[in-house]
Formats: C-alpha cells, structure tokens, sequence
C-alpha cells in the first residue's frame, strides 16, 4: 500500500542544535551515519546535555563544514559551524569552542564528539530519572496517567535506565523519527496558531501522506514496516513528546500550548520512532509503501498481550521509583562544604601589583587542566565571614584564556565611607589582609557573558577606568597567543601616574600586537606622567572621533557603575549603536537593608524547589548559589543585568542606588531581597 513520498530529509550534526535539510541519507544499522556527530556535554555531571537540561541549545544551528566519513566509527571525523542567535559563528577546531558554548548556556559544558560504542562512560547517566524528572520533562501533572513506555522494547527499557542515549549514537531512543503530513495538518486544524511544522519536531525525514490518509496515522503503524525505495524500517512506537517542541527555536516562537494540545488531542504522540531492517540510500521524492503484513492479526493480538503485561511491570517498577523519590527528599540533607557549583581552590602565588592592587593566583589540587574560559569572564569567590557565613564576589580572570594550570585575578583594595568614616571593603579586605599562599578557597568555575571571542576579528574598543582594566589584560594576552593582528585601542583612564598597573605587561604586549593602540588618560598627572599619555580625564567624545568611523567596532566598557553608565549613554550620543557596547560593573556590596527578617517561602520553579528565605544572605543571586541553584550572573552590582530572572509573585527591595528592571516582573537576583514570598523562574 503506497501511503505517500519523502518529502524532507533532516540531519543534525549537533545533538539539540537545529540541523539541516538535504537531498538524500545513506541509512545504516544505526540510522544516518551523519546525524548526531556531536553533542554538548555537562561538565557538571559528565552527562550528555539535551535541550530538555538546557533550552537555550534548541536556539543555536550546526551544520557541517566537512561532511563526516561514512559509518559509525568514533568520531567521524567531521568539522562543523556553530551559528548562534545573533549570526555569529564558531567552529569546532576553535580552542575556545567549549568555553564559547560554556558562556552561551551559562554551564560548564564541552563540546564533543561521538565516541565509539565500546565506551561506554560518556553515555551514562549520572543517576536514573525519577518518575517526577521524567513527568517534568513530558511537561505532565502530577496526577497524570503514566507515559505509555509499553511498546518500548526490554532492551531498549534497559537502555534508558542507565545511558543518556544509546552507547555509540546521540539519538534519544531509536535510530529514526519520522512524521507525517497527515499529522501536521490535523494538529494545525485543531490549533492553527501552533504552526506544526516538521522543524518543531526535528524528524530524520517527513512523509507526504496521500491525500485520502488522514489523522495521525503513523500511530497506527506501531509494528508495521515501510519500504522507502530500497530501504526498509520497521516502525517502533508512537513518538512521546516531551515539552521541549513548544520552546523558541531558529524561526520559530515559543508556544507552551503546542506540547498542551498535542497531550489532549493526540494522546501525547505525534510521529513515530523507527528502526532500520537493511543500509540503502533514501531520497527527498521516494515513494513510500506500507509493507504487507504476514499474519497481521495475529501479530496485533501477541502485541496487545505483551503490551498489556509490560505495562503492568512499568506500573510497578514506577510506584517503586516513586515511593524511593519520597524516601529521598524526606532524608535529611548532607550539607555540602561550598555551594555546588563551587570547588576547593589553592593559593599558590601572590604578587603585590601596587599600594591598593594584589594579584593572586589559584589552582584546583583535584585538576591538572582548568576549564579554558573566555577571556573577559570572572570568578566568584565565596568569601569567610566572622559570623560564619559568606559574602559572594565576582573577580575577573586577569590571566589569558589558555592558560589551563592556574586562575589570575587582580583585586584593589575597595573602601567606602559610612557615616563619615572609611570602611573596607568585605570581599577585598579580605583578600587583601587575610588571604595567603597555602590558603584554601571555594572558587566556582569561570562565567559571565562580558568577553572578546579571540576567533572573532571584529575590531575591539576596550573602555575602562582603574581596576577595570583586568578583563582587557586577559583578553589582550588571548589575542596575542591566537589572533594577533586584531584591530585593538584600549581607552583606560587613571588618577595619578602610580595608579598604573601592569605597566611592564602592557609594554610587552604592544611588541606582541601589531595592531594594538593603547590610549592613557591621567586626570591629575605630575611630574611622572607616562609616555604616549594624555593628561585629563577621558571623554566619550574623544573614544568616537580617535576610532571614526567607528561603526564596526565592538565595545567593551568596564568600571564602577557610574563610568560605565557614563560611557554607555555618552557613546550613544555620539551616535554609536547600543548594540555594539558591551559592560560590565563592579563594585561594593549592595545589599538592601531590609529591616524585615521574616521567614519568607521562595520558589524556584525551574529548579522545582521551595525553600525558606535566610536573612544572612546578601541577595537573592547569593541565596540561589548557596542552595545549589544555577544563576546567570555578571557584575553582581545591578548593572549589567546578566541576572535579570522572571518574577511571577511576590515583591522584593533593591538598595537605593540600584535601578530596578524596566520590564514587567523582572528581578535582579544580585541586589534585590524579599518583602514577601517570592516565585521565581529559575
């Protein structure tokens, strides 16, 4: 029975990164022997990530650069091109792809390439999912009917009880997924807003259904086998969706209503897993025949019985599952060390840089190779207090990206005056009097999304004032290791001649960077003014007219939250667009004084936990990490708002100085605190 042709035919060279459409595919035992090649993988946890863990890879493209070689050997050999949302791209031979990524997704990941099936640790899971995980993932209630997983075969049941994806493939659960035109087109008649496209459901191929055909009927298919030219593939089970079809994706809104529809007018399934029966080539255009089926009805009935026994073996491993989840969550909890997230840290060299500036450098006993970061990214240090508790700050990483042994930050002395009298600052006071070669230190990995991509050659314009030059000391020493002819001037602004730091180092990098313009400004010079410097404070207008025209530069501006504010507007209206600049702030602690320590319920509702407020804390960012909750974050000063979180109730207090979010229930995590119970996304 002819029931239509192919119509598309999909590859994706990155496990949840949307593909790419061609004409034909080579079918293997384990499906297109060029799909899925690659995939990012939590560093965190060491599993295989998915766009179920983290979204935001659903929005980024791969496609190959070089096609990989035939077969599923480890690897494969292939070189791709990863596209993010706003057109930049990166390669996978680029050092810093990982790192790149890593800042992208705000987690530790790494991008990597099918091993081979024999090994198998790259494909575990780190803990099986509980039956909640998994009712999560589906976008199900709680008291939802169990997922039918009957038709799954024992085997394959084994399989996702302990592996990520299968060892030796990417694919979730079976080699193809395809869907049909007929399924489509029922689904956009009951919500016509939805868009059901084949890209929402990233298939291997799509089927152009006859015109008599109608409704889902690849879900009636289950056990049937289909001829595509020469190629035959059996047809496994009904595709379960997940929620993750209703998320944004290249071209596509979100639309949470997309999954909703497809649970309550499709019984969850759209689309239809598959398994190859031979190795032939299929072509956009074949046509497609149901296979007659040999004793069909007879074959329905043994399937029906087994269905129905699995079943009942399903219902009983679950409420098993279930009654452990129970068990778990009411044990009492091992409090950690350090935050998650967070490591053990050593101090292996300090290096007293000026009066006010130290220089420190860290090393993890547990690593002998650091994560690469992107040069301009920071640290957090979670700092002792004398009460017992900790103080969270952001330092930014002074040392090149590529150095993998040890961590650099440069720390000045930060004081402030309280009624009158001079207090230091309790993050670099610290460091600064306490801090000493052999010391301990819970560091978490390096993050944030201010930083120079050293691949890109867009010319840059680093802004900064005082101690704000750290970040361009790293990113100036990445590009002298990895693209020295960039196109760089560096604006930084002091008050006195001995306020500059890293002199010497600046010196040699201008031998190392032909391209490299250094521009000092010394608002209260003498006798010692350096050479080449200007003296006088620096201007937005003198920025504009040294680089005009200045419209494909990259600007990245970095100092306390009234510079780097000044700068922003002051280049605006200069006629530079927002778009090109970059900041990042620092600066002393922010936190509200409330007054009220009441015993508030936050809810992360990402997360999926509901916790008591603790009073101590000097935020909600902090509050987050010291829970072990994942948090973008970037200055922690309310400036940048790389933490900016959603709001769905509640209300929270900002300290004076602090600009809250202009848009409609939104929340700086790193400054703002409760005044009542909160739920958050996150």
């Amino acid at each position: 029975m002819q029931i239509g042709t192919i119509k598309e035919i999909w590859r994706f060279p990155v496990k949840s990164m949307f593909g790419e459409r061609v004409s034909a595919a080579q079918i293997e035992s384990a499906g297109f022997a060029d799909d899925r090649t690659w995939a990012i993988r939590d560093d965190e946890t060491g599993e295989i990530a998915t766009g179920r863990r983290i979204p935001s890879l659903m929005m980024l493209k791969a496609r190959y650069l070089s096609e990989p070689r035939t077969g599923f050997g480890p690897a494969a050999q292939s070189r791709i091109e990863i596209e993010f949302p706003d057109g930049r791209c990166i390669s996978s031979d680029d050092p810093y792809a990982s790192a790149i990524l890593s800042m992208y997704t705000g987690k530790r990941v790494s991008l990597i390439q099918r091993p081979a099936a024999r090994d198998k640790k790259p494909y575990r899971l780190a803990q099986p999912m509980s039956p909640s995980e998994v009712r999560y993932v589906l976008g199900m209630k709680a008291d939802d009917p169990d997922p039918d997983f009957s038709s799954f075969s024992l085997k394959v049941l084994a399989t996702l009880s302990r592996y990520a994806t299968p060892p030796g493939a990417f694919y979730d659960v079976y080699p193809l997924h395809f869907i049909t035109t007929a399924a489509l087109d029922t689904m956009n008649a009951i919500y016509p807003e939805g868009n059901f496209c084949p890209e929402r459901y990233r298939p291997s191929f799509v089927i152009e259904t006859h015109p008599d055909l109608n409704g889902i009927v690849e879900n009636e298919w289950r056990g049937r086998d289909l001829r595509i030219g020469d190629a035959i593939i059996r047809c496994n089970h009904p595709t379960i969706r997940c929620s993750m079809p209703g998320t944004a994706q290249p071209g596509i809104h979100k639309d949470l209503k997309v999954p909703l529809t497809v649970m309550e007018h499709a019984g969850q399934h759209l689309g239809a897993y598959a398994t190859p029966r031979n190795e032939a080539q299929i072509r956009v255009g074949d046509s497609v025949e149901l296979v007659p089926q040999v004793g069909g009805k007879l074959y329905l009935w043994f399937d029906e019985v087994g269905r129905r026994a699995k079943s009942k073996i399903i219902g009983v491993g679950n409420r098993i599952a279930e009654f452990e989840e129970k068990q778990t969550k009411r044990s009492p909890a091992v409090k950690a060390a350090h935050p998650r997230g967070f490591r053990s840290f050593t101090v292996v060299k300090r290096e007293q840089e000026s009066n006010d500036i130290v220089s420190l450098w860290f090393k993890d006993p547990e690593r002998t190779e650091l994560p690469r970061f992107v040069p301009g990214q920071h640290i957090v240090l979670a700092i002792p207090q004398s009460d017992g508790g900790h103080v969270y700050r952001p330092y930014s990483l002074s040392s090149p990206g590529h150095q993998q042994d040890t961590y650099r930050i440069s720390v000045k002395r930060e004081t402030a005056t309280v009624d009158g009298k001079t207090v230091v600052g309790r993050g670099s006071g610290w460091l600064h009097d306490q801090l000493a070669v052999g010391d301990s230190l819970a560091v978490k990995d390096p993050g944030g999304q201010f930083a120079a991509v050293p691949s890109d050659n867009t010319p840059l314009a680093l802004i900064s004032a005082g101690i704000g030059i750290t970040p361009f000391m790293s990113i100036l020493q990445s590009l002298a290791a990895h693209n020295p002819e960039r196109e760089v001037h560096l604006f930084h602004g002091i008050r006195h001649p001995q306020d500059f730091a890293f002199r010497q180092s600046f010196t040699a990098l201008q031998e190392r960077l032909p391209n490299f313009r250094f521009h000092l400004f010394v608002s209260q010079p003498d006798a010692d003014l350096p050479e080449g410097s200007v003296a006088g404070r620096m201007t937005p207008e003198q920025i504009s007219s040294t680089l005009e025209p200045n419209d494909h530069y990259e600007f990245l501006i970095c100092g306390k939250p009234a510079f780097s504010k000044a700068f922003h507007d002051g280049l605006v209206a200069q006629g530079i667009n927002a778009g090109q600049l970059h900041f990042e702030s620092f600066g002393a602690s922010v936190a509200a004084d409330d007054g009220d320590q009441t015993a508030y319920r936050i809810r992360f509702t990402d997360s999926r936990q509901t916790l008591n407020w603790d009073p101590k804390q000097e935020s909600l960012l902090s509050f987050a990490e010291a829970q072990g909750i994942d948090a973008a974050s970037g200055c922690r000063y309310g400036a940048c708002q790389a933490c900016e979180a959603t709001l769905l109730s509640g209300e929270v207090s900002y300290p004076e100085d602090i600009q809250p979010p202009g848009g409609k229930n939104k929340v700086l995590l790193c400054s703002a605190r409760p005044k009542s119970d909160l739920e958050i996304e996150l």
